[in-house]
């Protein structure tokens, strides 16, 4: 690769800006463009076109910003619009000597206010590219929470399968303590009926039976129910979707909108940190 132009991409040979083409350095030590590391990246990872290295990264702006060349490349640009200006001055001066000084006094006035207008730009500039990289990392912060919110759904999926397994074993269990119940009551009333000694002698034999059986039941109750695995992984979880969801800001967006009144000369971080104070502090209120 040419390394004679260290001004500009080895990937898409287009000089670094301070916009989308923001010089980025790989865990490789290689430098490119962050559009280009964009474009390369797929399925969360990345080839250096350089060296074949493979890095882990779903986003651009998770490799660090190459300040030196960014500095570099400034004072590069400052050496050459200094030479230029100096050229420009020498022909300007041989082309205002026949303008009157008050049209020289207009286009120095507009030469000032043209040379403000190119400082509010490259600030305006500045401001987007410091925006576009903190709604990047936003982005790459979705990301994150979306894989773990994917694992708190999947922990409630197997916390319902756990109540629905425990919903069934109450019903089974249920249904014999119904039957149970049924037959004592059967041998309650044949009791009550009984009218020579072999009927009481056989109705309390089989009445034993049945209270047998149905202490049991009682005895087996208590030992299966609560399932505690069951009874735990459910509140747990719960309760932390339930703090989760209580955390969600339900405001419209004219409410935060309302945040900035009076504050339309601020910059766009500025308005950035303001919006984000003013959601940090409603959430500890």
């Amino acid at each position: 690769m040419d390394n004679d132009k260290p001004e500009e991409c080895k990937v898409c040979f287009n000089n670094y800006d301070e916009e989308l083409r923001r010089p980025r350095t790989l865990l490789c030590g290689h430098t490119f463009c962050s559009q280009c590391i964009e474009d390369t990246i797929k399925n969360a990872e990345l080839t250096c076109p350089s060296c074949r290295a493979e890095h882990s990264a779903k986003d651009a702006t998770q490799f660090p910003i190459n300040y030196t060349v960014e500095a570099f490349i400034k004072k590069l640009r400052n050496i050459q619009v200094t030479s230029v200006e100096t050229v420009s001055t020498k022909c300007g001066q041989d082309r205002t000597r026949g303008i009157s000084k008050k049209l020289r006094s207009l286009v120095q006035e507009h030469k000032s206010s043209i040379s403000n207008l190119i400082r509010e730009c490259e600030e305006a500039l500045s401001q987007l590219s410091k925006y576009q990289g903190q709604v990047r990392d936003w982005k790459t912060q979705h990301h994150q929470l979306q894989d773990r919110l994917y694992d708190l759904l999947e922990q409630n999926k197997a916390a319902i399968e756990l109540l629905e397994q425990e919903d069934t074993s109450v019903l089974t269990m249920t249904t014999e303590g119904e039957a149970g119940k049924k037959q004592l009551q059967t041998m309650l009333e044949n009791l009550n009926t009984v009218n020579t000694a072999q009927d009481v002698v056989t109705t309390i034999d089989e009445a034993d039976h049945y209270n047998v059986e149905v202490e049991d039941w009682i005895q087996k109750c208590q030992e299966l129910f609560p399932d505690v695995n069951t009874v735990y992984t459910s509140v747990k979880v719960q309760d932390t979707i339930k703090k989760a969801l209580d955390t969600i800001i339900t405001e419209t967006g004219a409410t935060a909108a309302t945040v900035l009144q009076g504050d339309s000369a601020a910059t766009i971080m500025e308005k950035v940190k303001i919006i984000s104070r003013e959601i940090t502090s409603r959430t500890l209120t």
